[in-house]
């Protein structure tokens, strides 16, 4: 087991329905999540504190980086890092525009998703991630998001997971945010459950006026509550990037269809050497056959299917992963706030 994986413990019932409560209102009082539950309101907040402090769950706030112009989001491909990937990893993962990156077993050793801030030196960029090692980056522009990682919904009751909602496929208009909203969503996307005392300190407001933030940034369609759980945890051994070259003319239904399926986690349209990419998952690698022949084989107009066994995980939505576990220590710098461009 690589030392990135996490480590093995099983979420009993209870701290399932936990989970999948929390999945789809990840700030609903302890209360409500109770009555869904079946447990006191005092057994699911000791329950959820204790996922949380061992590092198991996370919520976080999502958010949409583009709306709100914080960047261009591209994949880097990182190749003939094998001796390298002490140096490359800690570099990754100290980057704020890193937004997710693992390592991977195929012609790519590393896939960062990254948030490019418009004023970026990309070649520079470049450089610093990769000065004094072999390895060598090819980006590519992610233009159009078919499904989004961050509302793959752990499975509960049902053998298959499920997506919460579809991606829209027609971008929103950009969003200019006040400097509460910034500070408040940039607090969230750490920890989603961050109380609204420590909210209303940050901005210097009241608690009414830090739930009044919140509302407001939910009404504009920028902050939706996650939980972030390795799937490890829920019985999904298999993770794995796919690079698919598809027909101009099937790009679209193709890529539809494949965002509707269980096993799709994230899935984006791109530049370069591929025209979509994504992020999927399946029980256990003797599915990948099956996957591979009826699934993709079922899709029409693919050109070239290029796949990657995930070896380990290192960062998730900006939440680093160490040792398995979701870095629980210290307020890491705000992506909002260093991202978004400056008047």
């Amino acid at each position: 087991m690589n030392k990135n994986t996490p480590v093995s413990e099983a979420l009993d019932p209870v701290d399932r329905a936990i989970v999948d409560a929390l999945h789809r209102d990840g700030r609903a009082p302890w209360s409500r999540v109770a009555e869904q539950v079946g447990v006191s309101a005092v057994t699911v907040r000791r329950r959820y504190e204790s996922l949380h402090n061992r590092g198991l769950i996370r919520v976080i706030g999502a958010t949409d980086v583009v709306r709100l112009g914080l960047g261009t989001p591209i994949y880097m491909r990182i190749s003939n890092a094998h001796g390298d990937l002490d140096v490359l990893i800690p570099r990754l993962r100290e980057r704020i525009e890193v937004r997710s990156f693992h390592t991977l077993l195929g012609s790519v050793d590393i896939a960062a998703e990254m948030v490019l801030p418009p004023d970026v030196d990309y070649s520079r960029l470049v450089a610093e991630i990769t000065e004094g090692t072999s390895a060598s980056a090819e980006s590519l522009l992610l233009t159009h998001a078919f499904a989004s990682g961050q509302d793959w919904a752990p499975p509960f009751e049902s053998h298959e997971p499920t997506r919460l909602a579809p991606v829209k496929t027609e971008p929103a208009p950009h969003l200019d945010l006040s400097q509460s909203e910034v500070k408040v969503l940039g607090m969230l996307m750490h920890d989603g459950r961050t109380s609204l005392g420590d909210l209303a300190a940050s901005i210097g407001k009241s608690e009414n006026t830090a739930a009044r933030t919140i509302e407001q940034l939910k009404e504009h369609g920028v902050l939706d509550f996650r939980i972030l759980v390795e799937p490890e945890l829920l019985g999904f051994n298999t993770e794995f990037h796919l690079w698919l070259v598809v027909e101009p003319q099937h790009l679209r239904q193709t890529a539809l269809t494949l965002a509707e399926h269980p096993s799709t986690k994230y899935l984006t349209a791109t530049t370069g050497n591929c025209s979509l990419a994504g992020q999927f998952i399946l029980r256990d690698r003797t599915e990948l056959f099956h996957y591979t022949t009826e699934v993709l084989g079922s899709l029409p107009g693919i050109r070239s299917a290029e796949l990657s066994i995930q070896t380990a995980t290192y960062k998730r939505v900006w939440t680093s992963i160490i040792d398995g576990r979701y870095a629980t220590d210290g307020q890491p710098l705000d992506p909002i706030e260093y991202l978004r461009p400056r008047p």
